[in-house]
């Protein structure tokens, strides 16, 4: 079906079988996971021309922090697994540099966004009901 109608597998998986988004995402997300293996934070230092390219609102919406360029000009963004799939969209269509995106822990991102990109108004409770609604 895919040879012949040349649509990405994830959308054959939704008209045809009735998969759900949120499973193909799920799955992608697993699978880019195990290729690329999870970021420690702590392993680099932020590169803070690279911090202006998204403001606050953005960077807390899609769980993302940009780190830094790579030698190939590609800018590296850590991701909550969560939000992955939504970053990456909205990265595409937003940034134009080459984005490698790298999986970090979903509490070390967030301690690393708080002092990047700091909203005080955040609580861990409304981050913690913010995050049951998407699951």
């Amino acid at each position: 079906a895919q040879r012949c109608q040349s649509l990405p597998f994830g959308v054959l998986a939704e008209r045809m079988f009735d998969v759900t988004v949120e499973s193909i995402e799920s799955a992608w997300v697993d699978q880019y996971e195990r290729f690329t293996g999870e970021i420690d934070l702590e392993d680099y230092e932020i590169d803070a021309r690279t911090l202006k390219l998204l403001n606050r609102r953005q960077a807390w919406q899609f769980e993302m922090l940009p780190i830094g360029f790579q030698e190939e000009g590609e800018l590296l963004m850590a991701a909550s697994r969560k939000r992955l799939a939504r970053a990456v969209t909205f990265v595409a269509n937003r940034l134009e540099p080459v984005v490698f995106f790298r999986i970090a822990d979903s509490q070390q991102l967030r301690e690393f966004l708080r002092r990047h990109y700091p909203m005080p108004e955040l609580s861990d409770e409304l981050l913690r009901r913010a995050a049951q609604i998407v699951e």
